[in-house]
């Protein structure tokens, strides 16, 4: 679970909207940072080779979708970052998808 801005968020609930979003492909990364002294959350996801087409509203269109179903199940407004197939690290195993980059006191 992470704390983000006061709101309890499980990274399985951003899991859970991701995957039901058909250009999404299978591998994502959760980054939590700190943006002056608020936590910020951003989502990077790899989409479908067939979804880059050089239409940037079709892009713009799919993230949109992501980052309006995020915020209707998590509560925070979110960062999301489209990337192409392969470019995010590949897990074998347990995948270690969430990376808190906030700096601990």
């Amino acid at each position: 679970m992470l704390i983000i801005g006061g709101v309890n968020v499980f990274p399985s609930q951003i899991e859970e909207v991701i995957m039901r979003i058909p250009e999404v492909g299978t591998n994502y990364q959760i980054h939590v940072t700190k943006d002056g002294q608020l936590d910020k959350l951003i989502v990077k996801v790899e989409i479908y080779s067939k979804m880059f087409t050089g239409d940037y509203r079709q892009l713009d269109a799919i993230k949109g979708k992501i980052k309006d179903e995020l915020r209707a199940a998590i509560i925070i407004n979110p960062v999301v970052e489209l990337h192409e197939p392969g470019s995010l690290p590949a897990f074998e195993g347990k995948a270690q998808r969430v990376v808190d980059l906030r700096v601990k006191l």
